[in-house]
């Protein structure tokens, strides 16, 4: 997977230097919804425990380089909250992994306005603690300081320079620094609005 990502962004440095000109950057920001790829039953929580999505928000900066009249590069690095959190009646325990990340997109338009694209994403972790009401406990010694993931999505141009993005980002790797045979792994939904210049 390591190498499949590094070969996928040496060929975009290279496809760059001949695009450079047609290059658009920008920013983007909105809400992310964290979850994880087990059920309750899987960490044998007592009956009565609900998984929810993890409310949090995502920031950063994006390029948009054209590669033909209908497909485009989207070279993205941006801060993005993840996690999952659990209720037990009202008292919750939220698992906060949040990361800078950094993702390779190739989008294919279906119309000037609207396409779809996917692509690798390698973030680093800088946050990760189990947090609840009246206390918090540091995981991030316990979890991989690198998170392999797939991103899919939609992107809707609202404007020349608004758009629009929905993305489903699937963690690869698992959480867990030591391999337990769990296989505990995010999955994260966001929605963005953005701004190209």
């Amino acid at each position: 997977m390591r190498r499949a990502v590094f070969l996928v962004l040496a060929m975009i440095l290279v496809v760059g230097t001949m695009q450079a000109a047609d290059m658009r950057f920008g920013a983007k920001a909105g809400l992310t919804l964290g979850n994880i790829n087990k059920d309750v039953d899987d960490f044998g929580f007592p009956s009565g425990i609900d998984k929810k999505m993890r409310m949090g928000m995502t920031a950063g900066a994006v390029m948009h380089m054209p590669l033909s009249d209908n497909t485009v590069f989207m070279g993205e690095g941006a801060y993005i909250q993840k996690g999952v959190t659990f209720d037990d009646d009202g008292d919750e325990m939220t698992m906060k992994f949040d990361y800078i990340q950094f993702d390779a997109l190739v989008k294919y338009l279906f119309s000037p306005n609207f396409g779809f694209y996917a692509g690798p994403g390698m973030g680093f972790v800088m946050t990760a603690e189990e947090v609840w009401e009246g206390g918090s406990l540091d995981l991030k010694d316990e979890v991989s300081s690198t998170e392999f993931s797939l991103n899919f999505g939609g992107q809707f141009m609202a404007t020349e320079n608004i758009f629009v993005d929905a993305r489903y980002n699937m963690g690869m790797n698992d959480i867990p620094k030591e391999d337990e045979g769990f296989e505990l792994r995010s999955r994260t939904i966001s929605f963005t609005v953005g701004y190209l210049f």
